[in-house]
């Protein structure tokens, strides 16, 4: 019996014992409107005969309701409905294990008749809490058809480089959160996951720069929480999204979500399709070791599939809930590049030769990950959570990739090196974490523990082609198997030292077990890596807030990033035959110290200081071989440096125009050496985001937004000249909100679709511009479904809700 089975079978029974200690005494009823039809989703509040709640129910479809696990006493009804007049019941008596059931409930007419009952609670773009910044991706028009990589650039301090990594104020090693729980993926696994994710299923980003212990200490920059959306109106609804844009090539993503809420049990499911194609072109010139090779090529990258979820969340009693989750990511696609690349001897020791060289790939991914929660409340002050997880992600690829070397006028063939080769990998993952929190009067202890496993296994066949044949290289290929266990427990102490005062002090163990093994039939020295090393990861804060327009937090912490198993694999990859792709099995986990100290005032003008010292940094290298190739190597640059200033500040215009913005600073240092290549680079990197939302009238709403981005440095080696850029969105809602058609056009100038970049050291002088298809116009619909009103009795913040609030749970 495996850990998940005996955890679920322990967690049923304390709710069936739970359950059988209470008593069976039910009440049943039906409520109709005056002309008799059922009163569907009111509220059925049951009190005792001095006002105080004790349960809450909501009427079914047919009007009838039913209130279960009630001790002897006596007790009254209240009822509530937008619609319908509050009405309540005289005294009644229930005896033990006694089923009442209650005449027909008529409700009269409201006298006040509302025109509209649907309330749209308004979200800001940007909001600063005292320990994360909130993105609110579903108040931005423009945020709409993008997918979710895409969109986590547009938050704000955040940059996806060339290589899709996710920079985070000036620092990668950035954690991702799937709705409060780590995605486990890394490095390209990752970056498939998020570009199958579409904005339109996102309700917010959370972005956290110096996380309590409570989290993992991985991820020196810090914690990105993409939380999804999740319907909160009673009852039977759905929604219907579809999305469509085109730049050079086409993208379109269509999806279904199905929701019934209910007062103790919430069901949830969503299916979507996406469909696109992105461009990734390469014009650059290397001067190395005597040669000049000028390298154009073409890249298109296809993706289509489809991402699904359910879940359930129940509420046993007031003391026990239980979630189950499901998730689900199966995409199939392809990418395709061809290239030209001249290489000219300076020298005229060489003949010039030009390489033709293509690349065709074609993978298969299939992503599943499930979650199950259980929450204990025996009190007001003091809560107990079980979470398990478990996970498996499998992908499989076949690449062809013929190089043909012809002279210069492309008349005599020179040679010919056409290679195939096939990579499978399979990532299995499970992990389980126990938390409790106790209050204490003023103070709060929190404590817990967790446990979490990943291996992966990855084969690699590397084929040459001789005469129309497929040959096996044996000392090109190989199987790459990665174990890490990582065992952690952390201990919280909060406390208000006085009424304008308060700390939190933290301090998070753990113990990381990792075992790298290569099984090839060729003999290399690092077959077998094994680590073992226990860390303190400590985490203090302390802020003031004078209660009424001021706030002041500082913060330290320490965190760490492990390597992917991707860039521990010693093997190379071909990209061309002149350019590769090399793991290291001797990466070493990086960690970073940060410091930070924030101002609020009024809630609104945020100002940010942080800095960060990481030692073993994460770069990638170019490294020259055989005196015209390269290899793109992971390395542990010995020491960064970062400095970033940041201010965010929304305001209100005028009642037709809201505007928020953004602005970072970061001064970055890099500095190592890598046998003969000594790298010592500094950046100042500015960017600002600023975000405006006009009224127009026929209830049009205008989104317009423009981002700049300065010079940066990418892979720790290379600097990237400024980036730009102007979206644009509309909206329109029909049919009292029921149908929202919006239209987007992004990048409109042209200014964020060319990354032109330049680097010089180790003999390599580099020049070059990668080109993607950013500059797009788009449309999109939503179409909701079902039960929407009573929406606002949810926002509004009704009766229910207010006597939950009262409710005691001593």
């Amino acid at each position: 019996m495996n850990y998940f089975t005996l955890l679920l079978l322990t967690m049923i029974s304390i709710c069936v014992n739970t359950q059988a200690q209470q008593t069976t005494s039910q009440i049943k009823g039906s409520i109709t409107g005056h002309d008799n039809t059922p009163v569907a989703f009111a509220t059925v509040i049951l009190l005792t005969q001095d006002t105080v709640f004790v349960k809450g129910e909501v009427t079914k479809a047919d009007g009838s309701f039913l209130i279960v696990g009630i001790k002897p006493n006596s007790y009254r009804i209240k009822i509530q409905n937008l619609e319908y007049e509050t009405y309540i019941t005289n005294n009644f008596n229930l005896e033990p294990n006694e089923t009442m059931t209650l005449p027909v409930i008529k409700l009269e007419k409201s006298v006040t008749q509302l025109n509209e009952v649907i309330v749209h609670e308004k979200k800001a773009m940007i909001e600063v809490h005292p320990d994360k910044m909130v993105f609110n991706v579903a108040s931005s028009i423009n945020a709409s058809g993008n997918n979710g990589l895409e969109l986590l650039g547009k938050a704000p301090g955040v940059i996806i480089d060339p290589d899709k990594n996710i920079i985070l104020q000036g620092k990668s090693g950035v954690r991702i959160f799937i709705n409060g729980r780590p995605s486990r993926l890394s490095g390209p696994d990752l970056v498939n996951m998020l570009q199958s994710m579409q904005s339109d299923n996102i309700e917010s980003i959370e972005i956290m720069t110096n996380p309590s212990s409570k989290y993992e200490a991985a991820g020196n920059a810090g914690i990105i929480n993409i939380k999804l959306k999740k319907n909160i109106d009673l009852g039977y609804n759905g929604t219907v999204v579809s999305n469509v844009s085109k730049g050079d090539y086409a993208r379109y993503n269509n999806g279904l979500s199905l929701n019934y809420r209910g007062s103790k049990i919430n069901i949830a499911g969503n299916l979507n399709q996406f469909n696109s194609d992105n461009q990734n072109d390469f014009n650059d010139t290397k001067e190395q070791s005597g040669f000049l090779l000028e390298q154009k090529s073409i890249g298109l990258n296809h993706n289509e599939g489809y991402n699904f979820s359910a879940g359930m969340d129940y509420t046993i009693n007031d003391k026990h809930s239980l979630s189950l989750e499901g998730r689900g990511v199966m995409s199939k696609g392809s990418g395709i590049s061809k290239g030209t690349t001249n290489i000219i001897s300076n020298t005229g020791k060489d003949p010039n030769e030009i390489l033709l060289a293509a690349s065709e790939a074609n993978f298969n991914s299939k992503n599943m990950n499930y979650n199950m929660n259980y929450t204990y409340t025996p009190s007001k002050t003091s809560n107990v959570s079980v979470d398990v997880s478990l996970g498996n992600f499998s992908n499989d690829q076949k690449t062809y990739q013929p190089n043909t070397y012809f002279q210069t006028d492309l008349s005599n063939l020179i040679k010919e090196v056409n290679n195939t080769f096939n990579a499978n990998n399979t990532i299995n993952l499970w992990s389980a974490q126990v938390d409790y929190e106790k209050k204490i009067k003023k103070m709060t202890l929190s404590t817990g523990g967790k446990y979490s496993y990943i291996n992966t296994d990855n084969e690699f066949a590397f084929y040459k082609i001789e005469n129309s044949q497929q040959v096996l290289d044996v000392n090109k290929s190989n199987n790459f198997t990665y174990l890490e266990k990582v065992s952690s427990a952390y201990l919280i102490f909060s406390s208000s030292l006085s009424e304008k005062v308060n700390l939190n002090a933290g301090l998070r163990i753990e113990n990381t077990s990792s075992s790298a093994r290569l099984i090839s039939q060729l003999a290399i020295k690092d077959s077998d890596v094994t680590r073992n090393y226990t860390n303190l990861f400590p985490n203090i804060s302390l802020s003031y807030s004078n209660k009424k327009n001021s706030e002041l937090s500082m913060s330290i912490g320490r965190r760490i990033s492990r390597p992917n198993y991707q860039d521990l694999n010693p093997f190379e990859t071909k990209l061309s035959e002149l350019v590769s792709f090399k793991g290291n099995p001797f990466l070493k986990p990086n960690y970073t110290m940060n410091y930070e100290i924030t101002y609020s005032y009024k809630n609104k003008l945020v100002v940010s200081n942080t800095y960060s010292v990481t030692t073993n940094d994460f770069v990638s290298i170019l490294e020259i071989v055989d005196s015209k190739g390269t290899f793109l190597v992971p390395q542990n640059m010995q020491r960064t440096t970062n400095n970033g200033l940041s201010l965010s500040y929304p305001a209100t215009v005028s009642k037709w125009w809201e505007l928020a913005s953004f602005i970072n600073y970061n001064y970055s240092t890099y500095s190592g050496q890598f046998e003969s290549t000594v790298i010592n680079l500094s950046a100042s990197v500015f960017n600002f985001r600023i975000q405006n939302n006009f009224s127009l009238p026929a209830g049009i709403r205008l989104d317009l937004s423009y981002f700049y981005l300065s010079p940066f440095v990418w892979r720790g080696s290379l600097k990237i000249d400024e980036l730009s850029g102007i979206d644009i969105g509309l909206k329109k809602d029909f049919f009292d909100g029921l149908l929202q058609l919006r239209i987007t056009a992004q990048d409109i100038l042209n200014k964020n679709s060319d990354y032109h970049y330049h680097g010089n050291y180790g003999g390599l002088n580099i020049d070059g511009v990668l080109s993607v298809d950013n500059r797009r116009y788009g449309a999109g619909l939503t179409f909701k479904f079902g039960n929407q009103k009573l929406k606002a009795a949810r926002n509004k913040k009704g009766a229910l809700d207010d006597e939950l609030n009262r409710i005691s749970k001593d």
